[in-house]
């Protein structure tokens, strides 16, 4: 049954349908928006791009969340298996996948990660609580007093953190097993994999149809509204030279005619030094931290129009769907790129004039894209990375209501 067939479905009837696992979690409107808003916490999906023969890929990123982005970045690889995807980690963080495969499973799955993530989350806490309550026992107080409160703090975080991985591991098979017991002559803190299965096997269910099919539609028909738009399509860089210096990228002869600029503010993101280790749309290239958020926050302010920018240092202005190879180089490098040659780019790319400019950059971008657009919006001017990451959430939250640094 396609996705269009199960959403018919639930709108005709309360039937099987609307029983999916994880769907209907909330009882009431208010609870229903905690829910909706805690699940979403969890992980940051990019627009699905859908691909050639019915394929499609998403982008997923995972706060670091106290340390346990790493922790849901692979249990979506677990459960990208799940789903009959394939699933990659992106740079080397830990905290980004991508997946991909048949379009319609990719939208399920999309759809299904946040709750399946929250539900692994919330057996996990309750191993830890079961973990504070052992702590706690007057007759393992020697134990507890033993580790010093680092310590102590340490091996919660362990104990919760291998309690969850067990639990993933038992939610991604592809149906329940006989529900172990603990051992009752080992301590509670030498078995936190063993009530991972617990956990896991008592709760058990089938993650595949943990999603609403509304849901997962309406991402399939955002992505076929995106596909539609008009994109420009600009050369692979080259390669000459001994040092294998790069062609420069706007000459005359390079250089397609550009489309005329689109509605909507237009967006500079900077370049990260993290990238892919092969050639890439700049929109995939780079994989930085700072990179990736300020990439989610312009797509939520142009996701009625606009266009979102690259800012490199050695390339300057990029269009997403510019195919660049991997690189090195700063702004303190020799052969960055000049205030001319950026406001010659912004000329060819249509945007030179614009009226609505909003730069999510740091100090030593902005500076540089200031001198092109001195009227620019600039709202992590100033701001420490701790904090450029906090208004850049900010944003996502209430993309209508940015403003200018202080």
């Amino acid at each position: 049954m396609g996705l269009r067939d199960e959403h018919q479905d639930l709108r005709r009837s309360d039937g099987s349908t609307a029983r999916r696992p994880l769907w209907d979690i909330g009882w009431g409107p208010e609870r229903a928006a905690r829910y909706a808003a805690r699940c979403a916490r969890y992980v940051d999906a990019d627009r699905l791009e859908l691909q050639a023969h019915g394929a499609a890929a998403v982008r997923l990123d995972f706060p670091y969340a106290a340390g346990r982005g790493p922790q849901r970045a692979e249990a979506a690889r677990a459960a990208a298996a799940r789903f009959g995807l394939q699933a990659r980690p992106l740079g080397r963080s830990g905290h980004a996948v991508r997946v991909t495969g048949p379009a319609e499973d990719v939208a399920r799955y999309a759809a299904a990660l946040p709750r399946v993530l929250d539900y692994a989350e919330r057996l996990a806490s309750w191993a830890a609580r079961m973990y504070g309550k052992c702590a706690r026992a007057p007759r393992h107080a020697e134990h507890f007093e033993s580790l010093g409160a680092v310590g102590g703090r340490r091996a919660a975080a362990a104990f919760r953190a291998a309690a969850f991985r067990r639990i993933v591991q038992v939610l991604t098979r592809p149906q329940p097993a006989v529900v172990p017991e603990l051992d009752p002559a080992l301590p509670l803190w030498e078995q936190a994999e063993t009530l991972g299965d617990v956990l896991g096997e008592y709760a058990w269910l089938d993650i595949r149809d943990a999603y609403d099919p509304a849901a997962a539609l309406h991402l399939l028909d955002t992505a076929a509204e995106q596909a539609k738009a008009p994109a420009a399509r600009w050369p692979l860089a080259a390669a000459h030279g001994e040092h294998g210096e790069q062609l420069a990228l706007f000459e005359p002869s390079a250089v397609q005619p550009a489309p005329a600029a689109a509605a909507g503010p237009v967006v500079v993101i900077p370049c990260s030094g993290a990238k892919l280790d092969r050639p890439a749309p700049a929109g995939q290239l780079y994989t930085g931290t700072l990179h990736t958020h300020a990439r989610r926050t312009a797509d939520a302010l142009t996701a009625a129009a606009g266009t979102v920018l690259v800012l490199s240092a050695r390339h300057g202005l990029l269009p997403l769907t510019q195919v660049i190879e991997p690189y090195d180089h700063t702004w303190d490098d020799a052969g960055s790129i000049t205030p001319a040659q950026l406001r010659e780019q912004a000329a060819q790319l249509g945007v030179a004039d614009a009226a609505d400019v909003i730069l999510l950059t740091p100090s030593r971008y902005t500076r540089r894209a200031a001198a092109l657009w001195p009227h620019a919006l600039t709202p992590l001017a100033h701001l420490g990375i701790g904090q450029q990451l906090g208004r850049l959430a900010a944003l996502r939250a209430r993309p209508a209501q940015y403003t200018t640094a202080a």
